[in-house]
C-alpha cells in the first residue's frame, strides 16, 4: 500500500522558537565531557548578548551551531595540536 504524504501550502516564513533555557539545557544534556558542560551557561549567556546586540537572526544561528559543534566534542579541553589557545 502506497501513502502520500503531502506538505501543507506556505503561508508564510516559518519559524523555530525556542528559549535560553531550553537551549541551555539541551547543550547540557549534549555536552561531550564534563569541562564543556561547565561552560554552557557563559555560552549561553554570549548567544543572548550576540543576539541582544541586535546581530542578524542568520548570524545568531551560526553561532549557535558553532557553540553546540564545541561543546559537543567530546576531546578533553587544553593543549594539544590545533588546540584554541
Amino acid at each position: 500500500m502506497s501513502e502520500t504524504l503531502t506538505t501543507p501550502p506556505h503561508t508564510g516564513p516559518a519559524f523555530f522558537v525556542a528559549s535560553w533555557g531550553a537551549l541551555e539545557e539541551g547543550l547540557t544534556m549534549l555536552a561531550g565531557t564534563p569541562e564543556r558542560g561547565a561552560l554552557v551557561p557563559e555560552a549561553v549567556s554570549a548567544l543572548r548578548k550576540a543576539q541582544a546586540s541586535g546581530e542578524p537572526p542568520s548570524k545568531t544561528l551560526l553561532r549557535v551551531l558553532a557553540a553546540t559543534a564545541f561543546l559537543t566534542d567530546d576531546r578533553p579541553l587544553g593543549g594539544g595540536i590545533g588546540a584554541m589557545s
